[in-house]
C-alpha cells in the first residue's frame, strides 16, 4: 500500500537568494528520494531558514542531482557564496536509507550516494551544486527629483506613471532596482521627462532584461479601497541578522515613515531605511535615546518622537520632517495629570501636525487585575498643539502595562478611534465612539491569539475606505506573529474574532526570527502622496522582524 507523505517543493526563487517559505505538497511514496537540500555548514547563515536551497528529484532515471545556489547570499550583499562545505539533507520515503549517510559536502565536486528503498532496490545518484547569478530585473522605486514625484509602478505593464499637472522638464531620478542588476540609461543623469522615457534593467546574469516606460499620466483608480490581489510583500528581514540591530531589555521597537524612508526606533536610537527595498541607510540626524520611548508619523510625512516618563517627570514630544534634520521640541509637559503612573511606550498621530491632527499617548498603571483605560490626547489646530487632555474611554478592555495602543481613524475627536492592548483579558480590538468615548464594537481574541501580544494599532483613509490594522506579536515562543487589516468604513462587519471578522481584508505572513526578550511591536499604515499606493509596515522586537507590504488602487 502506498502511503501519503509530505515533502518540500523547491522554489525557482532559490537562484536569486530570496526565498519564500517552502510549501508542503502531498505525494505518493514510490521513488525513495524525493528532494535534496543544501544549507551552509558554517558561518553566520548556517541557521538561516531562508538559506536552504532545495531541488526536487522528479525523474526516477536521473543520476545527477544539481542544486542551484545563489551567487551572493544574502542576495543584496556582495558576499560570494562558498559551496565547498554545505550541509546536505534529504526528504525520503519511509524505510529508505542513504549510503554514505548525508553530511557536509563539497558541491564543486560530484558526491556519489546510493539510495536503498524499502523493497531492497538500489539507485545511485551524485549530488553537485552550481552558483547561479540572479535573474531579477525589476524597478522597485522611482523618484523624480524636480519636481519631486514618486512614480507609480505597474509591474505587469512595465510602466511608471508620473502623476503631475506641472510641465515636466529636465530632472534626475533616484531609482531602486533588483540587487546586482544594472539600469540604462543612468537615471542620475538629468534628462527631459516631457515625453516618455524608457529604462532597461539588466539582471545580474547579464541576459535577463526588463524595459520600463516612464510617462506623465494619471492611471485610473478602482472606485473603492485597495485592489483585490494587489497585496505584495516588498521585503521581510530579521533586523538582527540583516542590519546588526539587537533587541533586549529596555529596547522598544516602533516605526515612522518620512518620504521614501522608513524609520525604526529601538527606544535608544533611530535608524532609517529605503522603504521600497528595506536597505539600511544609517541613523537619522539627531538620533537620540528616548529612554525606551516611541516614534510615529502622521500621514503627511512628519515624524514624532517621545520619551517614557513616570508620574511628575517631564514628558517631551519632538518633531521632524526629514531624516537629515535634527528633531525639534514640539510639546513638553510635566506628567501630573490622569491616574496613570507612566506614559510614552506608544505614540500615535492622525492627520497632519502642520495642520490639524490628534496625538494620542496611552498611560498605564499596574494591577494584578487589569483596570486601566486612559490615554493623553493633544488636538493640533493649524499646526499648534492644544493642552494635554485626559481621555478615559469606557466599555473597552482594560490594560495594566505599556503594551497598549490608541489610534483615531480621522483627525476629528468626534470620530471613531481604536484601542488594543495585551493583558490577561486583553488581545482584543475595541472600536470607540469619539463623541462619547464609549466602546461600540469589539473583535474578540484571535484563535491562539491569547498567546500573542496585541499592542499596536494604526488607521488610515485610503481611496474612500477606512482601514485599521492591528499586530499581534511574540510574547511566548509559541505566539503567533501576524498583522491583520480591516475595512472599518462602517462597523457593520466589525464582529467576531480578530482572525475571522467579516471586516478582515488582509493578514500578513508569520515571521519568527527570534525568541522572547522584551515584548514590543508596532504597525504603520502609510498612503502614498498621490493616493495610488498604501504601505503596511510592522516590526516585532521579539521576532526581530521588519516587514513591508504594499497595496494599490490602480484599475487594471
Amino acid at each position: 500500500m502506498k502511503k501519503k507523505i509530505f515533502y518540500f517543493v523547491a522554489l525557482l526563487g532559490i537562484m536569486s537568494g530570496c526565498h519564500k517559505p517552502e510549501i508542503p505538497v502531498a505525494k505518493d511514496a514510490d521513488q525513495g528520494l524525493n528532494s535534496v537540500s543544501a544549507q551552509f555548514a558554517t558561518g553566520e547563515y548556517k541557521n538561516d531558514a531562508n538559506a536552504k536551497f532545495t531541488v526536487q528529484v522528479t525523474n526516477p532515471d536521473q543520476e545527477e542531482i544539481l542544486i542551484p545556489i545563489p551567487w551572493n547570499y544574502p542576495e543584496e550583499t556582495d558576499n560570494n557564496t562558498e559551496i565547498t562545505n554545505m550541509r546536505i539533507t534529504a526528504n525520503l520515503d519511509d524505510n529508505v536509507s542513504v549510503d554514505p549517510p548525508l553530511s557536509s559536502m563539497d558541491l564543486t565536486k560530484k558526491n556519489y550516494i546510493t539510495v536503498t528503498k524499502a523493497d531492497g532496490t538500489k539507485k545511485g545518484y551524485y549530488i553537485t551544486g552550481e552558483r547561479r547569478k540572479s535573474s531579477k530585473c525589476a524597478i522597485s522605486s522611482f523618484v523624480l527629483a524636480n519636481p519631486l514625484i514618486v512614480g507609480v509602478i505597474d509591474e505587469d505593464a512595465k510602466t511608471i506613471s508620473l502623476i503631475s499637472v506641472d510641465d515636466l522638464g529636465m530632472s534626475t531620478a533616484e531609482v531602486s532596482i533588483s540587487s546586482h542588476a544594472t539600469i540604462s540609461p543612468d537615471p542620475s543623469v538629468a534628462r527631459s521627462y516631457a515625453n516618455d522615457v524608457t529604462f532597461t534593467v539588466t539582471a545580474q546574469d547579464g541576459t535577463t532584461e526588463a524595459t520600463y516606460t516612464v510617462q506623465k499620466t494619471v492611471p485610473p483608480k478602482i472606485n473603492y479601497g485597495f485592489r483585490t490581489g494587489s497585496a505584495t510583500e516588498l521585503w521581510a528581514n530579521d533586523f538582527n541578522l540583516k542590519y546588526g540591530i539587537t533587541n533586549g531589555a529596555g529596547k522598544n521597537f516602533t516605526l515612522a515613515a518620512m518620504g521614501t524612508n522608513l524609520i525604526l526606533s529601538d527606544g535608544t536610537q533611530q535608524f532609517y531605511f529605503n522603504s521600497a527595498t528595506g536597505e539600511k541607510i544609517g541613523n537619522i540626524a539627531g538620533s537620540m535615546s528616548l529612554s525606551g520611548g516611541a516614534i510615529t508619523s502622521d500621514k503627511a510625512g512628519n515624524m514624532l518622537l517621545c520619551n517614557i516618563a513616570a508620574k511628575n517627570a517631564t514628558f517631551n514630544i519632538y518633531k521632524t520632517s526629514s531624516v537629515t534634520e535634527t528633531p525639534t521640541l514640539f510639546i513638553s509637559m510635566t506628567y501630573n495629570i490622569g491616574v496613570g503612573v507612566k506614559m510614552g511606550a506608544k505614540i500615535n498621530v492622525q492627520g497632519d501636525i502642520n495642520g490639524n491632527a490628534i496625538i494620542s499617548v496611552p498611560t498605564w498603571a499596574w494591577a494584578a487585575t487589569p483596570s486601566h483605560h486612559e490615554f493623553i490626547r493633544w488636538v493640533v489646530t493649524n499646526g499648534v498643539p492644544g493642552p494635554a487632555e485626559v481621555v478615559s474611554p469606557t466599555n473597552i478592555v482594560n490594560w495594566n502595562s505599556g503594551n497598549s495602543d490608541v489610534q483615531y481613524a480621522s483627525a476629528s475627536t468626534a470620530g471613531r478611534y481604536f484601542v488594543t492592548s495585551y493583558s490577561g483579558i486583553g488581545n482584543k480590538l475595541d472600536a470607540v465612539d469619539g463623541a462619547t468615548n464609549t466602546g461600540v464594537a469589539r473583535l474578540g481574541t484571535a484563535t491562539w491569539g491569547a498567546n500573542s501580544n496585541f499592542n499596536a494599532v494604526d488607521a488610515v483613509e485610503f481611496n474612500k475606505a477606512t482601514y485599521v490594522a492591528v499586530y499581534g506579536g511574540m510574547h511566548f515562543t509559541y505566539s503567533q506573529c501576524v498583522g491583520y487589516m480591516y475595512d472599518v468604513t462602517t462597523l457593520d462587519q466589525f464582529t467576531g474574532l480578530i482572525n475571522n471578522a467579516p471586516s478582515l481584508v488582509f493578514n500578513t505572513n508569520d515571521y519568527r526570527f527570534g525568541s522572547p526578550v522584551l515584548a514590543s511591536s508596532d504597525i504603520l499604515l502609510i498612503p502614498s502622496p498621490d493616493g495610488y499606493k498604501l504601505r503596511l509596515y510592522y516590526t516585532d522586537g521579539n521576532c526581530r522582524s521588519l516587514v513591508a507590504w504594499e497595496f494599490d488602487c490602480i484599475d487594471k
